[in-house]
C-alpha cells in the first residue's frame, strides 16, 4: 500500500492557516461590498473641498496650476504630484487623498480635493482602484477560496454522515443563486 505524501492532519492545518491568513481580505471585502450594496460609497466621511477656477489653464500645465491653486488655498499637497488623465479629469494624488481638475461645459475647472476614510481607501482596494499590490492578494484570495471549499469538501469526503442534507442544501444554494442572477438581468 502507497504512503500518503500529505497526511490529512497536514491537510487540515495548510486548510487552518491558509483561511486564518485571508480573514482581513474576507472582512474587508465582506463589509466594503455590504455597505456598497447599501449605496455608501467611497467619498462617504471624506473631506471634500471644491473650487470653482474661471481663469483658462493651457493644456501641459494643469499639474503647476493644481499645484498653484492648492497653495493659494492652503490645501495640503499630496504626496504623489504626478497628473494622470483619466474619466475626464487630471488627478494626482493617492487613494486617501485626491486632487481632481476638471473641466466643466462653460469651459470654466473644477479644483477637487478628496480626504478619503479609511473606509472609503478600502472600497476603492475592494474595486481595484489602487495599485496592484492588493490586487495580487486579492486574486490570492479568490483562488483560496475556492481552493478552500472544494478542499474542506474533500476533507470531509462530502459530509458523510449527512450526505443526503447536504447535496440539497448544495442544490438549493445553485438553485437561488442561479435565480437570483436571472431575476437581476
Amino acid at each position: 500500500m502507497a504512503k500518503k505524501l500529505i497526511s490529512n492532519k497536514t491537510w487540515m492545518q495548510l486548510h487552518l492557516y491558509i483561511s486564518l491568513f485571508f480573514i482581513p481580505m474576507a472582512l474587508i471585502y465582506a463589509i466594503t461590498g455590504s455597505l456598497y450594496i447599501f449605496n455608501i460609497r467611497q467619498n462617504a466621511g471624506a473631506e471634500i473641498h471644491e473650487i470653482k477656477i474661471e481663469a483658462p489653464i493651457q493644456k501641459g500645465s494643469e499639474r503647476e496650476a493644481m499645484l498653484k491653486i492648492l497653495e493659494e488655498n492652503k490645501l495640503e499637497i499630496p504626496s504623489r504630484t504626478e497628473v494622470r488623465f483619466s474619466r475626464g479629469s487630471h488627478s494626482m494624488g493617492t487613494l486617501k487623498y485626491q486632487v481632481l481638475l476638471t473641466q466643466n461645459k462653460d469651459s470654466s475647472y473644477t479644483l477637487k480635493t478628496i480626504d478619503r476614510n479609511w473606509y472609503g481607501v478600502l472600497l476603492l482596494l475592494h474595486k481595484s482602484a489602487g495599485k496592484y499590490y492588493f490586487d495580487i492578494l486579492a486574486v490570492g484570495f479568490s483562488i483560496a477560496l475556492v481552493v478552500l471549499y472544494l478542499s474542506g469538501l474533500f476533507m470531509t469526503a462530502f459530509c458523510k454522515r449527512d450526505r443526503k442534507g447536504s447535496l440539497i442544501a448544495t442544490l438549493v444554494g445553485f438553485a437561488v443563486t442561479i435565480l437570483a442572477v436571472y431575476l437581476s438581468i
